[in-house]
């Protein structure tokens, strides 16, 4: 069926790349939260609704932004309640406490931003947040939303996707409408500070995951190239950094660029493998979405490699890891960084949540997802996934850089 999902890929691609992604409005830098009193009282709303988590209203995080809007005359209501991966459930709840609103500031991570796209959308649609499911079902323009992310991880803060767990089905469904990109992003590093070192890994490697798919895709055009390597080349710079010194507010900062790049990049070119497994594995067994890709993401790029060496070999010359004169030698060590940086970061080499037992499902659900729709540089076979998801059950004990390339021999 390979050949099928090529001729859908190749179908969707001119249909794609003809739908407008805007940019939201973005604003950068320590302490710039507080523009989102002007940024209302500009815009003439009048009430808004902050979503965000527990934890952000117990430390007192918003105090200040929310006096500053209240003085500005602005009514403020809050949704404290957004957990990780929400539901249609959670979005529902929040709906109710939209009442006359005209305007969401969401403050999170991409599970918030998720969530408060598709309250947004849903409450002018007037249907269910799950009724929106799938391409392009966005009938009316969402309320006017901000996305503040708290993380540097899922770009959401300028994609066209919202992904809402369905508890009915064990599965992450996802809303892709270009209506649902933001009005405006702040980016304010302020508010990663304090992030668990774990947190700040696992959001940074699925940024690092947007930006390398994106890279990868048969979509990638000149634009998306350049967002994707600038992307890559700041996440090898700043991660280090920030995880050496946590309140370096600088290197902060620019990691919260780099996972906003990397969304303007893949909301363009698209993901592929790496999500689609790591989408499989996390609704049905509650793995962090930053973790899984972290882990699958050396192995499936590494199955890239006999379709990517020279795209490989560039990103090594661009982020320093090698300068060898031949292509092949700097392809192959930048995926070995790929390895080495999980080694360093401490990314465990195996999911503990994810049973050997349940390999098949997740390949189907995974390739259901894929298949007619990502825009993979190279296709998996059964056989091949199979010995893909044995590993990262399993755990190896050296790193597979040949076994990935060559497992299950399905393209050659």
């Amino acid at each position: 069926m390979r050949w099928f999902s090529r001729i859908m890929v190749a179908v969707r691609k001119p249909i794609v790349q003809a739908v407008a992604k805007p940019t939201p409005l973005t604003y950068i830098g320590a302490g710039r939260l507080r523009e989102t009193a002007a940024l209302l009282r500009t815009a003439a709303r009048r009430k808004a609704l902050v979503m965000t988590t527990p934890g952000m209203m117990r430390r007192g995080q918003l105090d200040g932004m929310l006096a500053e809007n209240r003085a500005a005359g602005i009514q403020m209501a809050v949704f404290d309640r957004v957990s990780p991966d929400p539901t249609f459930g959670i979005v529902e709840e929040a709906k109710a406490c939209a009442e006359g609103c005209d305007a969401i500031v969401a403050v999170g991570g991409g599970s918030v931003l998720d969530a408060a796209k598709a309250v947004a959308a849903s409450v002018t649609d007037g249907r269910p947040a799950e009724r929106l499911a799938g391409t392009l079902k966005v009938r009316r323009e969402p309320l006017m939303l901000i996305a503040v992310p708290t993380t540097a991880g899922t770009g959401s803060e300028t994609t066209i996707a919202a992904v809402i767990s369905d508890t009915a089905t064990h599965a992450k469904r996802q809303l892709l409408d270009p209506k649902l990109v933001p009005f405006a992003a702040i980016l304010d590093p302020e508010l990663t500070v304090g992030l668990p070192q774990s947190n700040t890994v696992q959001t940074a490697m699925d940024a690092l995951t947007h930006a390398l798919e994106a890279y990868v895709s048969t979509y990638a055009t000149a634009q998306t190239d350049r967002y994707a390597e600038m992307a890559i080349r700041i996440l090898y710079e700043e991660l280090p950094q920030v995880l050496e010194n946590p309140k370096d507010l600088k290197a902060r900062e620019q990691l919260l660029v780099a996972s906003f790049l990397a969304g303007m990049a893949f909301t363009r070119a698209y993901v592929g493998y790496v999500h689609a497994y790591a989408h499989a594995i996390g609704g049905r067994f509650g793995v962090p979405h930053g973790l899984a890709n972290a882990v699958l993401l050396p192995h499936v790029m590494a199955y890239y490699l006999p379709v990517c060496q020279k795209r490989f070999a560039r990103l090594a010359e661009l982020c320093g890891i090698s300068d060898d004169a031949e292509e092949a030698a700097r392809a192959e060590a930048f995926l070995r960084s790929l390895y080495e940086r999980n080694e360093a970061f401490g990314v465990p080499r195996r999911l503990e949540q994810f049973p050997a037992g349940a390999i098949e499902d997740v390949i189907t659900a995974a390739f259901r997802e894929c298949h007619g729709v990502y825009p993979v540089p190279r296709y998996y076979s059964r056989a091949a996934a199979r010995a893909l998801l044995e590993r990262v059950c399993a755990g190896p004990d050296e790193q597979p850089l040949q076994d990935a390339r060559t497992e299950g021999d399905s393209e050659k």
